[in-house]
């Protein structure tokens, strides 16, 4: 038995791909053998290997967003590459309305996002990357809750406040605002800020269009990419809040002038209050009172006694000289003495507001291709933590992308997009800003706990201490956005496309909200319902939005004399949008 066997040389080739700019290591590069399929990619630490066999002639180095290297081999066995941006030729074509055009030819006002900015820092939303970045695009955050978003006005809008938002269009589809959108999903973003958006979208483009396009494959060996973002929010308060010890001076020096100038009793300092000194440790048959149970307990400003002292060995207790004059009742006398203080501090913020809050955004991607077909898949998933007490955003995408040449003149285009949000936005039910403000400038001289060790709730359910009822409050908010897009293109003739697309988006949001019984003032022992709220009310709200966008359109452009360009554009498109909604509220739930 004879047996005849070939075998193929082959050469290891190795090397090292880098950034022209800075000599940083790039991963993910396609190296491939030039006609053939053989090829790899770059690890993390920009470093490759490959076997080729030894007819092979060249390597070709691409990657996205750089400019493509062609080597040859020869008796090259190390190829050290350094890559070099292709800036100018991404910024060639920008996406305007239904179709592109080369930068040079554009009449309008468009501009283009560096997607490089899409890629720094860790953002809920893409609408945050546009800020500073677009020339005439204002871009403002008015509050601090997670996952918030900006306004955004285009060159002062057009309503007569100066207020009006762009258009929002992703992939052809309108959208109500860029909410729930990975940016990671995202390869374009682009504005377009003339009339030239009227004459594309008509009225509803008055203020403008942001147009989004997403990631599609490419070409090249397939590629799996792993992000794995973490961020830190730092509470940032701007100004330097007085202890105890200088609020009750500040407050009753205050108190002090207004009661010489006649508008304030000489009483008041004397009285049961965050600054005055009628408040008590024990009744007069010696009992020591609950905060939760009389109002006198709730703050610590006393005068320093015999019935009191013992305070002072306890821990968190200090004593300070009063800056005022004072006689044996407590009331104002310019001819008093200054008394001994007792006192203790409260930092509402140590309770309601989180000294830091973690963000974190992790993402896998696939994509890859050849000459018939591309595809591009993500799977992300954001959370972030909010500075306000049980405040929170979390949001998972998922997100595929894929071209599949059907034929030599007709392309399939798919994609499929999912979104799903939760979120808390709010603490208390007063508001942020109310809520915030208290946080960080109420009085700090709350008791904090009576002598059981037992939270005082302060003064009523919104200016108390925000941990006693937070959770009382059960938030449950969450939103689901389904989109998916089909189109064909049909490749005419040089110059000459048609292409037909049908988009359908599924936009659902589900709100609730319950009370339970929760604490709002002074308790009683003989009446178990006084201060507390029991109307135990609750609320639920539903809303569904299924948008519909079918359009066809027919674009032809061409250059002659390598100067002048010719570019026409005819089409139709019908859009329709269909809301329902439901909303009710109650009490005494059970």
């Amino acid at each position: 038995l004879l047996s005849f066997g070939q075998v193929l040389a082959q050469v290891t080739v190795t090397g090292t791909v880098t950034d022209a700019r800075d000599g940083s290591t790039l991963p993910g590069v396609n190296i491939v053998v030039v006609g053939t399929t053989v090829g790899t990619i770059t690890d993390i630490d920009g470093n490759f290997s490959l076997a080729v066999p030894a007819t092979s002639a060249e390597l070709m180095f691409s990657m996205v967003g750089y400019s493509t290297v062609t080597m040859p081999i020869g008796d090259n066995q190390v190829f050290n590459i350094a890559l070099k941006e292709a800036t100018k030729a991404l910024d060639e074509v920008v996406i305007v309305g239904y179709g592109t055009q080369k930068r040079s030819t554009i009449t309008g006002s468009v501009t283009k996002l560096d997607a490089r900015l899409l890629e720094t820092g860790v953002r809920s939303n893409p609408a945050q990357a546009l800020a500073g970045t677009i020339p005439g695009l204002r871009v403002a955050t008015t509050t601090g809750r997670p996952g918030s978003l900006p306004s955004i006005v285009l060159r002062g809008g057009t309503n007569f406040d100066g207020s009006g938002s762009p258009l929002i269009i992703m992939d052809g589809q309108i959208r109500g605002s860029m909410s729930d959108i990975n940016p990671e999903e995202i390869a374009s973003i682009e504005v377009l800020k003339d009339a030239s958006a009227t004459a594309i979208y008509g009225a509803r483009a008055s203020n403008g269009v942001i147009l989004i396009t997403s990631k599609r494959g490419k070409s090249g060996a397939a590629q799996v990419n792993v992000k794995v973002k973490r961020g830190v929010s730092f509470l940032n308060v701007p100004y330097d809040f007085e202890d105890a010890a200088g609020y009750i001076k500040w407050a009753r020096l205050g108190a002090e002038q207004a009661i010489l100038n006649g508008t304030l009793a000489i009483t008041n300092v004397a009285g049961v209050g965050p600054r005055g000194t009628g408040n008590q440790y024990k009744d007069t048959n010696g009992n020591i009172l609950d905060g939760n149970y009389n109002s006198t307990a709730i703050w610590s400003v006393m005068r320093l006694t015999d019935a009191n002292k013992e305070l002072q060995s306890k821990s968190g207790w200090k004593t300070m000289k009063d800056v005022i004059k004072t006689n044996a009742a407590g009331n104002y006398d310019p001819n008093g003495t200054y008394y001994d203080l007792l006192y203790r501090d409260f930092n509402y913020g140590d309770y309601g507001l989180n000294k830091t809050a973690i963000t974190q955004d992790y993402n896998v991607g696939i994509s890859g291709g050849n000459d018939r077909g591309k595809y591009f898949a993500n799977l992300g998933y954001y959370d972030e933590g909010g500075l306000s007490l049980a405040t929170f955003y979390n949001r998972l995408n998922f997100a595929f992308n894929g071209d599949y040449k059907i034929n030599d003149y007709i392309t399939s285009e798919s994609g499929i997009q999912y979104a799903r949000a939760k979120w808390r936005d709010q603490s208390l039910q007063n508001g942020e800003t109310n809520y915030w403000a208290r946080m960080l400038s109420a009085p700090p001289t709350l008791r904090e706990t009576n002598e059981n060790g037992e939270w005082i709730l302060g003064r009523d359910a919104s200016d108390g201490n925000p941990a006693f009822n937070i959770d009382k409050y059960k938030r449950d908010n969450q939103s689901d956005k389904f989109t998916l897009n089909q189109a064909f293109r049909a490749d005419i003739m040089k110059g000459l496309y048609v292409r037909l697309s049908a988009i359908l988006m599924y936009d659902e949001s589900f709100l609730e909200a319950f009370n339970k019984d929760f604490r709002t003032g002074i308790m009683s022992y003989t009446n178990p319902n006084t201060g507390w709220n029991r109307t135990r009310n609750s609320s639920a709200q539903f809303d569904r939005t299924i948008r519909q966008t079918y359009n066809a359109i027919a674009n032809y452009e061409s250059k002659y004399l390598d100067k002048h360009n010719i570019n026409a554009m005819v089409g139709g498109e019908f859009y329709d949008a269909f809301n329902k909604g439901l909303s009710a509220a109650g009490s005494l739930a059970p």
